[in-house]
């Protein structure tokens, strides 16, 4: 450790040392709920994801943009090296689309991962989840670091200040979140999250300030005017996943969504009839006329041939139930 980040730890001690912290310290301290990428815990990772890079500085956008780390350093199981991952920068932006869904299961359902290369060394990003993939919903985020001194590269903060932001937790250790908190809001189903969105947390407690819940300006490191400036993005891991159901759409004519689902099929059309067979050919349902919605939500798990047929034309489509 060179003399420069001696100074910076020892002002963080003398600092942060004297004010009292609410929120869950580093990991291996008793009470953090930091999630090592190794853990049990994760049923699965992140694989689909697109990113709208942010601004190496927002107060200076003729600069450009960053541009360091392939979007594949995003997806898959951390390495938690601190090299392999997405720079976001100024208010940048990552979206992945899960294929299989999460639910609301007992305690966190997913964690998101950055590169931080020491305890404290923080760089921040909201968290949002969305059903439709077009309503958003912010988990509720809390910074309680003081506002003076502006954190600076290379400044330390706290982790015990910060509640519900991406990134508190050094590489290799996920920051969780709990679809519970979000269990009493409109415009998610938090039993079928299909999105998860990373959004960069501009570290000013000036102009371009990005605010937690209460209001108050988010000190991170600001500036950060290189090229894997903002927050760096390493992965995310999955928890309590929905063992989703799938329609084969090797035959065309059909309008559906959403694919994977998870007990319902919704049809862009009203249909001339709709037949559901079981696997030994036993008919299950027959509706004529019939509507733009078709809830299978009671069906044991297996393999369904669903017969659809609009203006005397006949289409199979395969349905795999999993429940």
């Amino acid at each position: 450790m060179n003399l420069k980040r001696v100074l910076l730890l020892f002002s963080w001690l003398l600092f942060y040392g004297v004010h009292a912290q609410s929120f869950a310290p580093a990991p291996g301290q008793p009470g953090s709920d930091a999630i090592h990428k190794d853990s049990i815990v994760f049923k699965a990772w992140g694989e689909q994801v697109v990113v709208d890079r942010g601004w190496l500085d927002i107060a200076n956008k003729a600069q450009g943009k960053v541009d360091n780390g392939q979007l594949s350093y995003a997806l898959g199981k951390p390495e938690g090296d601190g090299g392999t991952c997405v720079s976001l920068g100024d208010s940048g932006v990552a979206t992945y689309f899960l294929p299989n869904s999460i639910y609301n299961g007992d305690g966190p359902d997913f964690a998101v991962f950055e590169n931080g290369f020491a305890d404290h060394y923080m760089e921040l990003a909201f968290v949002e989840v969305s059903t439709d993939g077009q309503n958003f919903l912010r988990f509720p985020a809390t910074s309680e670091t003081p506002l003076s001194p502006q954190l600076t590269n290379f400044a330390y903060g706290d982790c015990r200040y910060l509640n519900n932001l991406a990134g508190k937790y050094r590489k290799g250790y996920g920051t969780p979140f709990d679809l519970d908190e979000l269990a009493s809001s409109n415009g998610i189903d938090v039993n079928q999250i299909n999105y998860i969105r990373i959004i960069d947390v501009i570290g000013s407690v000036t102009s371009h300030a990005s605010r937690d819940i209460w209001g108050n300006p988010i000190n991170d490191p600001y500036p950060t005017p290189f090229s894997s400036g903002g927050f760096d993005l390493d992965g995310i891991g999955l928890i309590h996943v929905n063992e989703t159901n799938t329609i084969d759409e090797s035959l065309p004519g059909f309008s559906f969504y959403p694919n994977p689902f998870i007990d319902e099929i919704h049809f862009t059309e009203e249909l001339q009839e709709i037949q559901l067979y079981g696997h030994s050919g036993v008919q299950i349902v027959s509706a004529k006329n019939a509507k733009q919605l078709l809830d299978l939500g009671n069906l044991p798990k297996g393999w369904y041939s669903l017969v659809i047929r609009k203006n005397n034309v006949e289409q199979h489509h395969v349905i795999l139930k999993m429940n």
